[in-house]
C-alpha cells in the first residue's frame, strides 16, 4: 500500500509513548529510519482512525429500526448537525489547542462514548418487537442515553475529521518536502491509501454485525463489542507519531483558533470546492432515501439494502485506489462527478418513461457501483484536493469546512426528507455539473494567488 518515503529525522525522541517527528529537523537525517517511522505512523493512523469510525457507523445507522424510531431519528438528527457545528467553531480551536493527534485521540474517546450509549440505549427498549425486529416504545433511559451520546458523538466526529485532516495534509507536507517530490503527489497518493483502508473496515463492520445478528446475538450487545473495539482504536492510535505543518503559522487568541474555519468564508475557493461535498452529500440523501425506499425495496426487498450498500463501500475502496493512478486529480473529479450526474439522469429517464427501473431486478446494482465509484473520489481525491489548496495552517481550518458542507447537507435532507425528496434528483445534477468547473476555478484562483506571491519575495 505505501509508497517509498524518505523522512524523518534522529532528532526525535519518545514522548508519552510516542514518537514527536519535529517540525525542523537538525543535521542529517538517516533516511531508513525516518522511512521506517513514517510508514509506521501513518499505518497505524490508517487502521486506527478507520477502526474507530466503523464502529460508530454501525448504531448510527441500525439507530431507526434498533431504538424507538422517533429516538433514533431525532438522536441522528442532533448528531448531524452538531458535526455540522463543531466542524466550524469547537474542532478548529481544539486543533490549534492540542494538535491534529491529540485532537484525534479526543474525538476517537468521544466515539466510544458514543457507542457506548448507543448499546445502552438498545438495552432499554420498553416494548421490542421480535417479529418485527424493532423498538416500538422507548424508555426515558433510552430518550436520555442516546440523545446525550448523539451530542457528544456529533462533537467527536467534527473534532475526530478535523484533526484527521490536519494529520494527513502535514504528513504529505512534511514527506514531499524531504522527498523533493510535488505535493500533490503525495496527496493523491496518502489519500487513496487512507480511503481504501477506511471503506474497508467500514464494509467490515456493517457485515459483522450482520452476521453476529444472525447467530443470535442483540444489538445491544453488538454495539457493547463495538465499543470495546472503539476503545482498542483509540489506544492503538497513541502509538502513532506527532505529525505537524512546518507552517503552522502566527499564534492565535482563543477567539481566533475557534473561528479558523469561519475565517476561510471569505475565500472564493472553499466555495468553489464546495461542489464535491455537497454532491455526495446529496447524492447519498437520495440512494438512501428515495431510490431505496421506490425502486430497491419493492424489486428485491429491504433486506438486501445492506448487501448493496456494502457494495457501494467496497466499489468505492477499489474506486480510491484506481483514482490515485490516474494522471490527476482534476480527472479523478470529473470521472467521480460524471457518476452522480448519470445516477440523476437514469432516474430522470426513468421518470421521463424513457428507461423503467421497475423492471431492472438486479440491474438496480448499477446505481450502487455509480455511487461507490462517486463516493471514492470524495473519500480520496477531495481530501488530496483540500490540502493542496489549503496548505500549512490554513489545512485546520478548510477541513473543518470540508467537513461542515457535507454535513449541511446531510442535515437538510435528513430535516427536510419530505420537502426535499422530490426535489433531490435536480439537485444532485447541478451540483454533479457544477463540481469539475468549481474545481478548475479554484485551482485558477489558486495558481493566481501563488503567482502574486512569488512576485512580492525579494530577489536573492
Amino acid at each position: 500500500f505505501l509508497p517509498p518515503f524518505a523522512s524523518m529525522s534522529k532528532t526525535e525522541q519518545p514522548t508519552h509513548g510516542s514518537q514527536v517527528l519535529l517540525r525542523q529537523p537538525e543535521g542529517q537525517p538517516d533516511r531508513v529510519e525516518e522511512l521506517r517511522l513514517l510508514k509506521r505512523t501513518f499505518l497505524i493512523m490508517c487502521v486506527a482512525f478507520s477502526l474507530n469510525h466503523a464502529t460508530v457507523t454501525t448504531p448510527f445507522v441500525y439507530s431507526s429500526s434498533v431504538l424507538q424510531h422517533s429516538v433514533g431519528y431525532i438522536g441522528n438528527a442532533i448528531l448531524n448537525f452538531g458535526t455540522m457545528l463543531c466542524s466550524l467553531f469547537v474542532a478548529p480551536f481544539v486543533n490549534s489547542t492540542i494538535g491534529s493527534k491529540n485532537s484525534m485521540l479526543v474525538g476517537m474517546v468521544l466515539y466510544a462514548v458514543y457507542v457506548i450509549c448507543a448499546a445502552i440505549a438498545a438495552a432499554t427498549c420498553g416494548d421490542y418487537d421480535e417479529g418485527q425486529g424493532k423498538c416500538e416504545a422507548a424508555t426515558a433511559a433510552q430518550w436520555v442515553f442516546f440523545t446525550t451520546g448523539s451530542v457528544v458523538g456529533g462533537l467527536g466526529a467534527g473534532i475526530l475529521w478535523l484533526g484527521e485532516g490536519a494529520y494527513f495534509a502535514a504528513t504529505a507536507e512534511k514527506v514531499a518536502a524531504l522527498e523533493g517530490r510535488p505535493t500533490m503527489d503525495l496527496t493523491k497518493e496518502l489519500a487513496a491509501q487512507f480511503a481504501a483502508f477506511y471503506l474497508a473496515f467500514e464494509v467490515i463492520a456493517k457485515l459483522s454485525a450482520t452476521a453476529l445478528e444472525k447467530v443470535g446475538m442483540s444489538y445491544a450487545a453488538i454495539f457493547f463489542v463495538y465499543a470495546g473495539l472503539a476503545v482498542v482504536a483509540a489506544l492503538m492510535f497513541t502509538q502513532a507519531s506527532t505529525v505537524e505543518s512546518s507552517n503552522a503559522g502566527p499564534p492565535l487568541s482563543l477567539c481566533g483558533k475557534a473561528m479558523t474555519a469561519v475565517a476561510l468564508w471569505p475565500d472564493a475557493k472553499i466555495w468553489l470546492l464546495a461542489f464535491t461535498n455537497l454532491t455526495f452529500g446529496f447524492a447519498a440523501a437520495f440512494m438512501n432515501g428515495y431510490v431505496n425506499s421506490n425502486y430497491t425495496t419493492p424489486e428485491l426487498g429491504s433486506g438486501y439494502i445492506g448487501t448493496l450498500t456494502a457494495i457501494t463501500a467496497t466499489v468505492a475502496a477499489v474506486g480510491a485506489l484506481a483514482f490515485s493512478r490516474l494522471p490527476s486529480k482534476q480527472v479523478a473529479v470529473f470521472l467521480g462527478s460524471l457518476c452522480f450526474i448519470a445516477i440523476a439522469l437514469i432516474c430522470l429517464a426513468n421518470k421521463a418513461g424513457w428507461v423503467h427501473l421497475s423492471g431492472w431486478n438486479w440491474g438496480l446494482v448499477t446505481l450502487y457501483i455509480l455511487q461507490g465509484l462517486g463516493r471514492g473520489v470524495y473519500e480520496s481525491t477531495n481530501k488530496g484536493v483540500f490540502a493542496d489548496v489549503f496548505p500549512g495552517a490554513a489545512s485546520p481550518g478548510a477541513f473543518g469546512n470540508c467537513m461542515m458542507q457535507s454535513t449541511f447537507a446531510f442535515t437538510l435532507c435528513f430535516l427536510f426528507s419530505d420537502f426535499l425528496a422530490p426535489a433531490l434528483v435536480w439537485i444532485v445534477l447541478v451540483l454533479g455539473l457544477l463540481t469539475t468547473p468549481g474545481l478548475y476555478l479554484a485551482l485558477a484562483v489558486k495558481r493566481r494567488e501563488d503567482e502574486a506571491a512569488a512576485d512580492k519575495r525579494p530577489a536573492p
